[in-house]
């Protein structure tokens, strides 16, 4: 596509031209473009076209990902496989050989590609979180999770759970049932977490993920402090198990139930901002009844107080006198 003439060489012509152009990264272009001195216009400047055009073709050749938050790999080795990008064994960045979990800054993931030629999107997150993949299950493990997580949310519908060795050491281990396994109460209250296994006084520590949707009420509106939460105060839905930090209303709520905080809108019913009805709700008639011997004297009075049964409240007869009694049964109380 060029030819030299070399009569014409050092011959600029009757059209001034440019004597220097530069390329960043393309020495080949830089080379060839030494070779340009020693066309005539017509041709230089056709040269420089076709050289353009290949160096923008070759900026728009590189392909553009988006990385993602969280790998598995199968060894400290991350390769263009592990990111998905394509079936390369390339390596990208070698790990640290003595984890197996591993978290690299995004952007030095992103230099890294660069290098090979793979330009990246901003990623999500800061943080890309590498684990060792697990080449082993641990069925009976799983199984006690499972138990322990559908005790504290009868709503909970798991769909797996994934039980991983904090170390490849741990590959071998295998589980008896002379171990014991320590799930601490609040560590149900997440997703995802650490526990303990302890096996002829050896201790062995397991990561786990809960992967499953759980029933929920959302209110519909605001419900304020004391009242009741009518049928149409709230909503059900199945949403991601995600953990909570006090465990949601699993029983049937409308009417049921009432506020111990002020709930906003969309906010999930829990035992934190919800109790179920007391027998006696504040302010409403009630049964009352007093005994000595064998008389019974019957009477209405108004609560001053909400309370369980097994409580002492306060009371108001018609005629304003104030009484205290104990909540026998819903709606009765025995006057002391």
């Amino acid at each position: 596509m060029v030819e030299h003439d070399l009569a014409k060489v050092g011959v600029a012509g009757s059209t001034p031209v440019s004597r220097s152009i530069f390329i960043s990264s393309h020495k080949s272009i830089s080379n060839l473009l030494l070779y340009c001195k020693l066309l005539n216009p017509l041709r230089y400047a056709l040269t420089l076209l076709l050289l353009l055009y290949i160096f923008v073709s070759s900026l728009n050749a590189a392909e553009t990902i988006e990385l993602k938050s969280r790998y598995k790999v199968e060894s400290n080795l991350v390769t263009l496989k592990t990111l998905g990008i394509s079936d390369s064994d390339t390596t990208v960045i070698k790990l640290r050989g003595d984890r197996s979990r591993w978290s690299i800054p995004a952007f030095k993931m992103a230099a890294k590609l660069k290098e090979i030629g793979y330009i990246c999107k901003k990623p999500k997150s800061s943080m890309i979180l590498f684990e060792l993949m697990s080449q082993k299950s641990f069925p009976a493990l799983e199984a006690i999770l499972r138990k322990r997580y559908e005790e504290m949310y009868p709503t909970l519908k798991i769909e797996s759970i994934k039980v991983e060795p904090t170390g490849s050491a741990m590959q071998n281990f295998t589980y008896k049932p002379t171990c014991s396994v320590r799930v601490p109460q609040k560590l149900l209250k997440k997703e995802s977490g650490t526990f303990t296994v302890k096996c002829d006084k050896r201790r062995y520590y397991f990561r786990y993920y809960v992967d499953g949707y759980i029933k929920v009420y959302k209110a519909n509106h605001q419900i304020k402090k004391d009242k009741i939460i009518a049928p149409n105060a709230v909503s059900v839905e199945h949403i991601p198990f995600k953990g909570f930090y006090t465990p949601p209303i699993t029983g049937e709520v409308e009417g049921r139930y009432i506020a111990k905080l002020n709930i906003a809108t969309d906010d999930v019913l829990t035992q934190a901002n919800s109790r179920p009805l007391p027998a006696v709700l504040k302010m409403s008639r009630v049964k009352c009844i007093y005994k000595e011997g064998t008389v019974t004297i019957e009477l209405d009075a108004t609560a001053l107080k909400s309370g369980d049964i097994g409580d002492i409240i306060t009371l108001k007869r018609d005629d304003g006198k104030v009484l205290r009694g104990e909540v026998v049964e819903r709606g009765l109380v025995e006057l002391r």
